[in-house]
């Protein structure tokens, strides 16, 4: 939890120290200690992600060449400034990454890196450890120092304080880190073997010394995952009935359908545990691998709109895979719908890292078998119109109504409640979940009815229509509840704002128009919905003083 709040305290590098050193209480320089005993003098030194360059600075006292690299210019800055002042020490800081810093091979006894792993995803922990593999000297050691997730009662304690940082640094807009959660299972296939381990604060701080071992750097591969079944059937459930506020993330990595060989198809997609599941099981056994890159958890098409599925992703993912040993096929087969992440033009052509061409399937992967049996030229309609059916409207409106309820609307309702009850009105309750189902019947009614608002492309004129077809049906199913023209009057404004915002609220999950489209609107949008917000809110406490009290 204390590196999930180090974005924020990287901004500052004259305080960085002593407050990480709060916030670990202390386990930061019990690891810098125990990494210092473990190196003698006269060391060929490279530290990756080396910060103010504390520890630098104490290896290259203790008699070793150290040549320090943090991609962060403050920090670098910062350490040159307190440069040691001891004669004939052999320290030199430098910007980059190990990714793109020119080291050669072999070149190195020892590889340091402390907190820094969570800066990288899952795919570039492997090729940070390939990395690291190529640049040290046989035997050469790898030491690292992280926050991972500790076991038993202690996972629940570091899951509500990581929630609390990263809650934290949304207010501040500040990127969150990685949790590291796979990545003991890299260490052996890609050429490591653990000589040494230290832990502190239960499991959750862990230092390891790991030895390069064998000929070559191998790739990791994830183990098969089910697709089929009650247990996966549960896992799509939960996807829907979750509202996707949660990110729930398979492995990123090769997968294979049937039985693969170097002839095989290599199909790309997000590792969404709702998409590969579906992948998996619409692929029917056909032979194919199966590239699941680091969407970070998000089905393709919002993660093709959120920067999640994009160039960067797909080379990663590649070079982290070393999928193009596998097969003799040059084409990389991606969903239509990650299009609007991945630029083509801007992918390299024809190297040795990336010698694929990129060909768009069919937009729903029940498509794919036919698509690679027949092989068009050109897509059958059927295979590129991405058609938003009554059934996808009816799981996206499902998936949409647990967002609001989920996102927007449990803490207000969740307040009334207690606001009721410490007034002695709990024989009113029943108000609650009336406004629960006003919530549910509105939005599956802008699903199932989207199309009927399709004579027009803005959201905003979509939200009036559906707003003023909202309170003609909550009004009529409010007289046949209440006979009453005075509760109507009173929820009128309220019926047309649950519609308004829930309408701009779904064009996300539609496919009809573009973000660029729905952002031009949101500022008039976002205008107009706190006005009548306002508006209904104040009709409806006239509504609970003069009808329902």
């Amino acid at each position: 939890m204390a590196v999930t709040y180090m974005r924020k305290l990287e901004e500052e590098p004259e305080t960085y120290d002593s407050k990480f050193t709060a916030l670990t209480k202390g386990v930061n320089l019990k690891v810098q200690e125990w990494i210092l005993d473990r190196i003698q003098d006269s060391q060929l030194i490279l530290e990756v992600g080396c910060g103010t360059g504390t520890l630098a600075k104490k290896m290259a006292i203790k008699g070793n060449n150290v040549i320090a690299i943090d991609k962060n210019f403050q920090m670098i800055n910062y350490a040159m400034q307190n440069y040691p002042s001891e004669a004939n020490v052999d320290l030199l800081y430098q910007i980059g990454t190990l990714k793109e810093f020119p080291v050669e091979k072999s070149s190195k006894d020892i590889i340091i890196s402390t907190f820094m792993l969570s800066e990288l995803r899952p795919l570039e922990q492997q090729i940070f450890l390939r990395k690291a593999w190529d640049i040290l000297k046989p035997n050469g050691r790898l030491i690292l120092a992280a926050e991972f997730i500790p076991s038993k009662f202690w996972k629940l304690i570091f899951k509500i304080k990581r929630w609390w940082f990263k809650k934290k640094l949304r207010r501040l807009r500040l990127k969150t880190t990685f949790l590291i959660k796979w990545f003991i299972n890299y260490i052996e296939p890609i050429g490591f073997k653990i000589n040494a381990q230290k832990t502190w604060k239960h499991g959750s701080i862990k230092a390891m010394e790991l030895v390069k071992v064998g000929d070559i750097p191998g790739y990791y591969c994830p183990k098969p995952k089910s697709f089929k079944g009650i247990h996966s059937q549960l896992r799509i459930y939960r996807c829907l009935f979750t509202g996707q506020i949660d990110r729930v993330p398979i492995e990123p990595g090769i997968y294979q359908s049937g039985n693969p060989d170097e002839h095989s198809p290599i199909i790309v997609t997000a590792n969404y545990e709702y998409t590969y599941i579906k992948v998996m099981r619409n692929l029917k056994g056909l032979d194919a691998w199966v590239l699941c890159v680091d969407s970070n958890g998000i089905n393709v098409w919002c993660a093709a709109r959120g920067n999640d599925f994009g160039n960067m992703q797909l080379l990663e993912a590649v070079e982290a895979t070393g999928i193009h040993n596998l097969t003799q096929k040059k084409f990389l087969i991606l969903p239509q719908l990650s299009a609007g992440g991945v630029a083509i033009p801007q992918l390299p052509k024809n190297t040795e890292e990336f010698p694929f061409k990129i060909v768009y399937g069919p937009v729903w992967s029940k498509d794919i078998p036919n698509y690679i049996k027949e092989r068009p030229k050109q897509k059958l309609d059927k295979m590129k119109l991405a058609r938003f059916s009554i059934s996808h409207r009816i799981r996206a409106g499902i998936t949409h109504t647990t967002f609001l309820l989920r996102k927007i609307f449990l803490l207000p309702l969740i307040a009334i409640v207690f606001l009721l009850l410490a007034l002695n009105w709990s024989n009113k309750l029943w108000w609650i979940g009336e406004i629960f189902i006003w919530i549910i019947l509105t939005n599956m009614l802008i699903a199932c009815l989207l199309p009927i608002s399709n004579f027009t492309r803005r959201f905003i004129i979509k939200s009036v229509f559906f707003g003023i077809l909202n309170v003609i049906i909550l009004g009529g199913i409010s007289w046949i509840l209440h006979q009453s023209f005075l509760f109507i009057l009173w929820n009128l404004s309220f019926y047309f704002w649950i519609a308004f915002f829930s309408t701009m609220s779904f064009s996300g999950y539609t496919m009809s128009t573009s973000p660029r489209e729905i952002q031009t609107e949101y500022l008039l949008f976002s205008r107009i919905n706190k006005v009548l917000l306002t508006i209904s809110l104040i009709f409806l406490a006239f509504g609970v003083i003069f009808y329902i009290i």
